[in-house]
């Protein structure tokens, strides 16, 4: 028989969050920057009253987004492939360059920005058992954690 490795079952018996378990299943790293600089955007860091509350990229709506794409909004999974190209360049500007860039969108951008949008209010207010809304992040800024959906702690 052999010893146990105590790290291993410590780190093991961590409750993790679903997304910290393993690597993202659609996006490339650049395209999860990409995807994180739009959920920046869509839902920033200042969601309470005290400027301090959680925005989508830190609730991990990221994560719910490609987990979705894997799986049941797989059908998506080709559109955002083709289009976060046009969306590279927002990693080279300033938050507030962005919020102008995505004011001036038209035509296909604007149509996937808005399909963007959509995914981010399900990851952000959704039930954190999809991949997003960590740790009720939403539900606690709007007053509901352990209350919404079927999720219980």
């Amino acid at each position: 028989m052999q010893p146990i490795n105590r790290r291993l079952f410590l780190f093991s018996a961590l409750p993790l969050p679903f997304y910290a378990a393993g690597p993202l299943q659609v996006f490339t790293a650049e395209e999860a920057r990409i995807v994180e600089a739009l959920c920046a955007q869509i839902v920033p860091a200042d969601g309470l009253p005290d400027g301090k509350g959680p925005g989508a990229k830190e609730a991990g709506v990221l994560y719910y987004i490609d987990r979705q794409l894997a799986g049941p909004l797989g059908r998506f999974a080709p559109r955002y492939k083709a289009g976060l190209g046009a969306f590279r360049q927002l990693l080279e500007l300033t938050f507030e360059a962005q919020t102008a860039a995505l004011e001036q969108l038209k035509g296909e951008q604007a149509a996937f920005f808005a399909l963007v949008v959509d995914h981010v209010m399900q990851g952000f207010y959704g039930d954190p058992a999809h991949g997003g809304n960590l740790d009720e992040a939403s539900w606690k800024m709007i007053g509901i954690a352990g209350q919404a959906g079927g999720h219980h702690q």
